[in-house]
């Protein structure tokens, strides 16, 4: 039951997209796909989260202090196969 609750205060509104409190997004993005193939695997995701953290978005400090990277994941991870594409992280923006 707790984690449908964290899925509730977790819904990482503009997490991912570019606000004016936070570093740009897309570097981030880019900086954690370390095999530069244009899709977060797990542990880049974790990195993905840890930079945008780092960059101010509330959101992001939040997944990390409650190490609810998983739980970010599976969220932006439309198709289901484990892993996030930047196509993916615009669509959550875009339906957030």
């Amino acid at each position: 039951m707790r984690g449908l609750t964290l899925l509730g205060s977790l819904t990482l509104p503009l997490m991912f997209a570019a606000t004016v409190a936070c570093a740009d997004p897309v570097r981030d993005f880019k900086s954690a796909d370390t095999d530069g193939d244009g899709i977060l695997e797990a542990g880049e995701f974790v990195r993905f989260v840890d930079l945008r953290a780092d960059s101010g978005s509330r959101i992001a400090k939040r997944v990390r202090m409650l190490r609810a990277y998983g739980l970010a994941l599976s969220t932006v991870d439309y198709d289901g196969d484990g892993k996030v594409s930047g196509a993916e992280l615009i669509r959550y923006d875009k339906n957030s």
